[in-house]
């Protein structure tokens, strides 16, 4: 794809997951992360660079022959990790996209730290434009926003936990309760939510289990 990084490719194919199962209403449109803050060097080894040059891009793909990026926005983002931090609601309008993790000096170089902060990303001004910061969790990584579009949960990878967010309209949504899945060590790092909205799945990476959740109203246990 013109114009994107090969980080923003990677993040490319996540963003496009995420755009899929979330129904028709999104199937004209791709967000994806820029991660500028990680490449590679002569060798081929990996490298941490300063961070701020991240970005996110907004892509048509009405003709997916030709997609078109139609803008690309300042937005911190990451894709270390399954890189399953994107999500565009059902209306098509907004979009969340979670910061896992800030890159900090350590000495000469930069290392990663867990952030907490899911963007509210309003997908139809001229250029898209951040409308909310909401805090969850510590490394917020995968997220799913249920069919209805009223809830989105968030896997934070760093705490063992999911973050329910209540979702009323894209000026309007807010954490409203914090589920323990496990403990830090087994990386809580993707969730979905299924078809009829009643359950959700979480994946807790380094225990190789699944978390099986009940989705009642707002409330997730």
């Amino acid at each position: 794809m013109p114009g994107l990084t090969r980080a923003g490719r990677v993040a490319a194919l996540t963003a496009l997951l995420g755009t899929l199962v979330a129904g028709s209403a999104m199937a004209q449109t791709m967000i994806v992360g820029n991660d500028e803050k990680v490449g590679r060097d002569e060798n081929g080894k990996s490298v941490q660079r300063e961070p701020g040059h991240d970005t996110l891009s907004v892509v048509d793909i009405s003709k997916p022959e030709a997609p078109v990026v139609v803008a690309t926005i300042p937005l911190q983002n990451t894709i270390s990790g399954p890189p399953t931090n994107l999500a565009i609601h059902p209306s098509g309008e907004f979009a969340l996209v979670a910061n896992s993790l800030n890159a900090e000096p350590d000495g000469e170089k930069w290392k990663n730290v867990p952030d907490n902060r899911v963007f509210v990303v309003d997908l139809k001004q001229n250029p898209p434009k951040i409308v909310g910061t909401v805090e969850a969790g510590k490394q917020p990584s995968g997220m799913a926003i249920s069919p209805k579009g009223d809830l989105a949960i968030v896997a934070n990878r760093a705490d063992g936990s999911l973050s329910v967010l209540a979702i009323n309209g894209k000026n309007d949504v807010k954490v409203t309760d914090t589920v323990s899945v496990g403990a830090p060590g087994d990386q809580v790092s993707a969730v979905a939510i299924t078809p009829d909205g009643k359950r959700a799945l979480a994946a807790k990476s380094n225990a190789n289990k699944i978390a099986l959740l009940t989705i009642d109203g707002g409330k997730v246990t």
